[in-house]
C-alpha cells in the first residue's frame, strides 16, 4: 500500500475515534474534520472555441474519496493551525492519490496585542461573495464550486509566509506578510508582500480596511462596510493594480491563416476593479446577497469581437479542413489565453441561501453569476442535509447558459452535477 492511501485510511479511523483534547477540562489541543466519498459528472459537448473537449483533459465523470483534518494546538504563548486533505480520484479508469497542505503555521504572542506567525496560511480580506478584488493573491479557478460557500474558499492552498499582527487599540489593528519567490517555498509562485491596517468604527456602524501589495501586478486596495439597521449590510471592495492578467491577440503569419500569439499586455497602466454589494439576513437566518463586479482589466466589446472574429475563422476552417491542423491549435492556443474565472468586464452575483428548508435540517444555497454585456451567466445550487451522527449528505449541480458566442455558452462543460457523503469527527 503507497503511502497517500494510508493518509487516506488514518483519516477515516480518526472519524470513529472520541475526541482527543476532551480527556481534560480545559483541552490543549483539538482535531476535527471529515471523510467524503464524492462523484462528479458534467455534460462535456464541443463549442465553438473548444470543438475537442477530451484534448482538455475533460472527464465526463469522476469518484472520489477524500478526507480532511484541522489540528489546532495552544502551548502558550505560541498556538499551532494545520488543515490536511488528502484524496483518492478515480477518473478516466486512472488513480491519482494526493494530499495538500492548505495551512499549517504557528503563531507568537509577544504580548496580547501582538502577534508572530510562520508557515502556510490563509489570509482573505474583502466582503465580497461573487468575485473579491482584495483577495489579490487567489486565482478563483482554483475554488471547487461544487462544493458550498463555507469550503470553497478554505479548500485552497494558503500562502508560505512570515506575518504580523498588531492592535494597537480597540479600533485599529495594522497586520502584514511577506512571501518568500519561487525557488523557496512557494515554487512557482512570485514575491509577495502585503500591508494592511483595519480601523472599526462603532458609532457608525462601520469598517474600514486598507492594503498595499507587492507582486507581478502590485497595488492598493480599499474596503468599506456599514450596517444598516438590525439585518442589512452594505459593502465595497475595490483594488488599483499595475499590469493586465487578459492576454491581447497578435497574428503571426500562417500558410493562408494567421496563427494566434500572447500580444503586449496593460505595462505600467493601472486597472482598476471594484464589487458594491448588500446582504440581508431575514429573522429566519435565510441569506441573500447581490453585488455588482467591475473589471477594467477584463476584455472591452471591441477586444471581444476580435476573439470572437478569430474563433469563427478558425473554426470555419476547421470544419472545412483547410490549411491542416492550424486552425485546431490556433484554438486550443485561444483558450489557454481565455483562462480566466471571468474573461469581461461587468458582472451581477446573487447568493440565496436558507439554512432550514422545509423546517428540516436541510440547508440549500443559490448563486447566480451573470455577464452583463452578453447576458450568459452561472447558476448553481446546492443542498445539503444532515443526517445525524456527524453524517450529511450534498447535492450540488451548475449550469452555464448562453449563447454559442456568448462567454459562458463557449465553455465547454455546461452541465455539472456532484453527490457526495461525508462523516464528520
Amino acid at each position: 500500500m503507497t503511502r497517500r492511501p494510508r493518509v487516506l485510511l488514518l483519516l477515516a479511523a480518526l472519524a470513529a475515534a472520541p475526541d482527543a483534547g476532551a480527556a481534560s477540562g480545559s483541552p490543549a489541543w483539538s482535531l476535527r474534520g471529515f471523510v467524503e466519498a464524492r462523484a462528479v459528472a458534467r455534460e462535456a459537448g464541443a463549442t465553438a472555441l473548444v470543438p475537442e473537449p477530451g484534448r482538455l483533459g475533460i472527464e465526463r465523470s469522476a469518484l472520489s474519496l477524500g478526507a480532511l483534518a484541522v489540528l489546532e494546538a495552544w502551548p502558550d504563548p505560541f498556538s499551532l493551525h494545520g488543515q490536511v486533505r488528502a484524496s483518492h480520484l478515480d477518473s478516466g479508469g486512472e488513480g491519482k492519490a494526493r494530499v495538500h497542505v492548505d495551512e499549517f503555521y504557528a503563531e507568537y504572542a509577544m504580548t496580547p496585542e501582538r502577534f508572530l506567525h510562520a508557515g502556510r496560511r490563509h489570509v482573505v480580506h474583502g466582503q465580497s461573495l461573487g468575485v473579491n478584488p482584495l483577495d489579490v493573491f487567489l486565482d478563483p479557478l482554483d475554488l471547487d464550486h461544487s462544493k458550498n460557500a463555507l469550503r470553497r474558499r478554505s479548500e485552497t492552498r494558503g500562502q508560505d509566509l512570515l506575518g504580523f499582527e498588531a492592535l494597537w487599540s480597540e479600533r485599529l489593528s495594522v497586520s502584514g506578510y511577506w512571501a518568500p519567490s519561487a525557488g523557496a517555498l512557494n515554487r512557482g509562485r512570485p514575491q509577495r508582500a502585503l500591508l494592511a491596517g483595519a480601523l472599526t468604527l462603532p458609532e457608525r456602524k462601520s469598517d474600514l480596511t486598507g492594503i498595499l501589495f507587492e507582486d507581478e501586478r502590485p497595488g492598493a486596495g480599499l474596503s468599506l462596510s456599514r450596517t444598516l439597521g438590525d439585518a442589512a449590510l452594505a459593502y465595497a471592495d475595490a483594488t488599483l493594480r499595475r499590469g493586465r492578467d487578459r492576454q491581447r491577440l497578435r497574428a503571426e503569419p500562417g500558410p493562408g491563416l494567421e496563427a494566434l500569439a500572447p500580444g503586449e499586455s496593460g505595462g505600467d497602466r493601472w486597472f482598476p476593479r471594484a464589487s458594491v454589494g448588500v446582504g440581508y439576513t431575514h429573522p429566519g437566518d435565510s441569506v441573500l446577497h447581490l453585488e455588482y463586479h467591475f473589471d477594467a482589466n477584463g476584455y472591452s466589446a471591441s477586444e471581444w469581437d476580435e476573439i470572437l472574429r478569430r474563433i469563427d475563422e478558425n473554426d470555419r476552417a476547421r470544419r472545412a479542413g483547410s490549411f491542416g491542423a492550424l486552425p485546431a491549435g490556433n484554438l486550443l492556443r485561444l483558450n489557454a489565453l481565455l483562462d480566466h474565472y471571468t474573461l469581461r468586464r461587468h458582472y451581477a452575483f446573487l447568493r440565496a441561501l436558507r439554512p432550514r428548508l422545509f423546517d428540516r435540517a436541510l440547508s440549500a444555497e443559490l448563486t447566480l453569476l451573470h455577464n452583463l454585456a452578453d447576458r450568459s451567466g452561472s447558476l448553481g445550487l446546492h443542498f445539503e442535509h444532515e443526517a445525524g451522527r456527524g453524517l450529511s449528505i450534498g447535492l450540488s449541480g451548475r449550469c452555464r447558459y448562453g449563447g454559442g458566442r456568448d462567454e459562458f455558452g463557449l465553455r465547454a462543460g455546461r452541465l455539472q452535477g456532484a453527490v457526495s457523503l461525508a462523516l464528520h469527527f
